[in-house]
């Protein structure tokens, strides 16, 4: 499947326990999500709750646009309602549509198989961040085959998280750069997250990696990133 992770903003940070280990690859090539996990996180399918079939494509008239206006990257553009939206293509075979409303945390991201039909959609943290909620997976006839909770691990929620960050950690999400991911401890160990910044911890400016218990939000670790080349000082840990 295509890549999920668009680069992180802070690629400084090369030892990130991130959600990536848990949630599945976008690259075709690499769908290797382990089936414990995948039954672990999955929904039951309730017609009567969920859209259990779609009809949406990337059309014909899509293609034609993006082929006229693509550059290096893709398609970038702006809706009427300031949403920014950014086209890209697997070799004209597989589109990827991402949007981002006007002033969101959050892009949303659909995939279509070969035959243009919507392959998965999904909410996540943008510049490659968190899936939030379900990620939803359809067949190439447009029947919803998968509907992973990416909540369920997490008794600490993102709406905990976001408390966290701006009343405790008196951060702007857009000035400090700020980027989250999450790990949901199928693999093993305790569900966390992981909160990357640019900005100010207890009054002392610097690039700082922040680890909160996933259960409880308990603080379990502050590193500051010291150079370029990944030094990092451990401000404090939970012993």
């Amino acid at each position: 499947m295509k890549r999920i992770s668009i680069i992180f903003l802070m690629s400084i940070i090369t030892s990130c326990h991130s959600q990536d280990k848990d949630k599945p690859s976008k690259k075709k090539t690499t769908t290797t999500t382990t089936t414990s996990e995948r039954i672990n996180l999955e929904l039951p399918i309730n017609p009567k709750t969920m859209q259990t079939h779609t009809t949406e494509e990337f059309t014909e008239q899509d293609i034609q646009k993006y082929k006229k206006n693509k550059i290096d990257g893709g398609y970038e553009y702006t809706r009427a309602d300031g949403a920014k939206v950014l086209e890209t293509d697997d070799e004209l075979i597989l589109f990827t549509r991402d949007i981002t409303p006007e002033n969101s945390l959050f892009t949303l991201s659909k995939e279509y198989h070969p035959n243009r039909r919507l392959w998965m959609k999904y909410n996540h943290f943008v510049n490659g961040g968190f899936i939030k909620g379900v990620f939803y997976e359809y067949d190439e006839s447009g029947k919803l085959t998968k509907a992973e909770d990416y909540d369920k691990p997490f008794k600490f929620t993102w709406e905990h998280v976001k408390k966290y960050i701006e009343q405790d950690l008196k951060l702007d999400f857009f000035k400090d750069e700020v980027n989250i991911n999450n790990y949901n401890g199928l693999s093993g160990g305790k569900p966390t997250w992981d909160i990357n910044f640019k900005g100010n911890y207890k009054d002392v400016f610097g690039v700082y990696y922040v680890t909160l218990d996933g259960k409880d939000g308990e603080l379990l670790k502050v590193k500051k990133i010291l150079g370029r080349d990944g030094e990092q000082q451990i401000i404090f840990e939970k012993k």
